[in-house]
């Protein structure tokens, strides 16, 4: 990512990213826009992009760790 803001990126596994991408765009708290190539919204106070090719990115996380546990969450059924 460019400057200063923070983020990290997930690539979910082709057989199972259509499923996970459902679950986390089900668990956006606020959803900012909706395409068919991607949403972008607002979990925990986090921006939130879910990609309709199976990645999931999230910005202004200081920590692997976070990530990490937000990316379990939205996708967990």
């Amino acid at each position: 990512m460019c400057g200063d803001e923070r983020g990290f990126v997930a690539i979910l596994h082709p057989s199972t990213a259509e499923m996970s991408l459902k679950i986390a765009k089900s668990k956006l708290e606020k959803i900012i826009i909706d395409t068919r190539i991607f949403t972008r919204g607002i979990y925990k106070g986090k921006l939130i992009s879910i990609y309709k090719n199976g990645k999931i990115t999230i910005k202004d996380v200081d920590n692997k760790e976070i990530a990490t546990k937000i990316f379990y969450e939205l996708v967990e059924g």
